[in-house]
């Protein structure tokens, strides 16, 4: 995936779910299409931390399943960062075992990355579409 699509309405929506997790790390699913993103479906960070996220496994069950009720699919994971939008080595490691795209937004520049790994790390283009 080279680029991933989201509207103007859910840039906020995220950004208003990161700003009222502080302290500590927001998360959330991102369900759609291909690269267009649909629906946003927040989770709540088990890790209850400033610095890491963890989705609780029923949590996670659950979203697939509603994702596939919906025939949608999960393309991508959210979560926020006290810090530069960039992934952490934490988020490195679990990006290899969760091939979708993560989306970063940073509680102190105010600004979102998305980044996917195939066979490393790289940066996915952000586009902000209207609805």
């Amino acid at each position: 995936m080279e680029e991933i699509f989201l509207t103007s309405r859910q840039i906020d929506q995220l950004a208003s779910l990161a700003k009222s997790s502080l302290p500590n790390e927001s998360c959330a699913f991102l369900l759609g299409k291909n690269d267009r993103i649909t629906e946003i479906l927040p989770m709540q960070n088990a890790d209850r931390s400033a610095i890491s996220f963890s989705i609780k496994p029923q949590q996670v069950l659950q979203a697939y399943d509603l994702a596939e009720s919906k025939k949608m699919q999960i393309i991508g994971i959210f979560h926020s960062h006290p810090a530069k939008p960039a992934p952490s080595s934490t988020d490195k490691r679990f990006m290899e075992i969760n091939p979708v795209v993560w989306l970063i937004y940073s509680t102190t520049e105010h600004r979102f990355k998305a980044y996917v790994y195939d066979t490393d790390v790289r940066e996915v283009v952000v586009k902000i579409i209207t609805a």
